[in-house]
């Protein structure tokens, strides 16, 4: 592609620069780099094992060679692959080939013995998604979860109208809402933390026998440390491919973050609507209307999520089938987790820049609880029945009968006897609950289980990185 403005995906146009670093893992260059990686250190083990017998100096050139791997060499191993019409076969020619130039022929001799390409291909699939999970997504997840319980605190007795389908509810704070997503992102964080990715060497089929060819009896031995070496699980009952289970787990389990952060980016959209947000102007927010500044990160986020969610969990429930021993109907759905993961990639930066310019009116939230004094009624009930009375039904007919809250509490009061001071709270504020507890108690537990800075540091290192 010359230009960015052609390219076909908006991960790769309009978003690329929010995706940046994904592409040495996840891009076409990654993924033969990540191959290259697999093959060198197949080698590197089996001279080890004192099976193949290198020259001096072929072991830290097989080290070095992935390492300075770069997108030149690549398009080497792509004009290879165009001529062979195989990438894996391509990625061992050029293996080869670069071992024989630096007089290393007795090593270019156990290329890929024993292997089929999907040895090479499961774990150089693993190996991609285990750095991008450990390195780009957990790390921007926690700046997320750091961000959301960093504002909880700040915002823990804000007042706000809680609302239930839509309509007034209870009163509830803007640092308990906040908690709550924060936590979210904590437990999810922690089920992605150090996620085990699957390996697997078993040859052409799972029966392990060309690897039996060169190992003999301690095959199976060879196998399960080769992979621990990776830093993979070793699965040791296979078909030609890797069963898909673990790898489906991982993909699922990103697309159910996709859909719970799909909820925090409307409900960011839903206060804003309720102009309980106001946005720093940085942009035009509309071509006609000059006073418009919109909630275009929530939105943004929104969509980009939803995608990931739908097209990760697709993949993964596709990988889970492969015909008889092998069939290559799964290799093109396996390339497109790439795409869904920069979509979740995408739609966390968008939260994290809503967040950024987001200023929350607290005096907008508390008139407008001021204004729904029916959200005391569940309040008024409860001491009606702490003075031994059931009036929730009564309570229920006044309020339908058009009555404010405190008109039918003083009816109530009236008939039973009791004081009007003993039932209606005088402030929303007195029926909070725990709401500034939990916003306190999930920023020590983000603040104990990730590390994070205390005070604004957060928030502000966010700004900068933003700019």
């Amino acid at each position: 592609m010359r230009h960015r403005l052609l390219a076909l995906s908006p991960v790769d146009g309009r978003y690329a620069d929010l995706v940046d670093d994904l592409r040495p893992h996840l891009s076409e260059f990654g993924y033969i780099r990540y191959r290259l990686l697999v093959e060198a250190e197949y080698l590197r083990a089996l001279s080890e094992w004192g099976v193949a017998e290198l020259e001096p100096g072929a072991l830290q050139y097989l080290k070095s060679l992935p390492e300075r791997f770069g997108p030149e060499e690549a398009e080497e191993v792509k004009a290879i692959e165009a001529d062979v019409g195989h990438d894996v076969e391509a990625v061992v020619r050029f293996l080869k080939a670069r071992l024989r130039s630096q007089g290393y022929a007795r090593a270019a001799v156990w290329v890929h013995a024993g292997l089929t390409s999907e040895d090479v291909n499961s774990n150089a699939f693993s190996l991609a998604l285990r750095e991008v999970n450990e390195g780009v997504l957990v790390p921007e997840l926690s700046r997320l979860c750091e961000e959301l319980a960093e504002l909880a605190l700040r915002e823990k007795a804000t007042p706000m109208l809680a609302r239930t389908h839509g309509k007034p509810a209870v009163p509830t704070t803007l640092g308990r809402e906040l908690a709550y997503h924060a936590m979210r992102a904590l437990e999810w964080i922690e089920r992605l933390r150090g996620f085990r990715m699957p390996g697997k060497v078993s040859g052409a089929i799972g029966s392990y026998a060309g690897l039996m060819e060169v190992l003999g009896e301690r095959t199976l031995e060879f196998v399960g440390r080769f992979l621990s070496s990776l830093g993979l699980e070793p699965v040791l009952v296979t078909k030609q491919v890797i069963p898909a289970d673990r790898h489906s787990i991982y993909l699922h389990h990103l697309s159910s973050l996709s859909m719970a952060l799909t909820d925090l980016a409307r409900d960011l959209w839903l206060l804003s609507m309720l102009g309980y947000v106001s946005l720093e102007p940085t942009r035009v927010g509309s071509s006609t209307m000059p006073q418009k500044q919109n909630p275009v990160e929530a939105e943004n986020a929104e969509g980009n999520l939803e995608l990931a969610a739908d097209l990760l969990a697709f993949v993964a429930n596709r990988l889970q089938t492969s015909r008889l021993q092998r069939d290559l109907s799964d290799s093109t759905v396996r390339r497109n987790v790439s795409v869904g993961i920069a979509h979740l990639l995408i739609g966390v930066r968008q939260l994290r820049r809503f967040l950024r310019r987001a200023r929350f009116d607290a005096e907008r939230m508390r008139e407008d609880l001021m204004r729904h004094e029916e959200a005391l009624a569940e309040a008024v009930q409860l001491r009606f029945r702490r003075l031994g009375i059931d009036a929730i039904d009564e309570l229920r007919s006044l309020l339908a009968s058009g009555l404010k809250l405190r008109e039918a509490v003083g009816e109530l009061c009236r008939k039973y006897g009791a004081r009007v001071e003993d039932v209606m709270p005088k402030d929303p504020l007195a029926y909070t609950g725990l709401s500034v507890e939990i916003a306190e108690m999930v920023h020590r537990e983000v603040t104990r289980r990730l590390g994070t800075h205390s005070g604004a540091e957060v928030l502000e290192a966010g700004a900068r990185r933003s700019t």
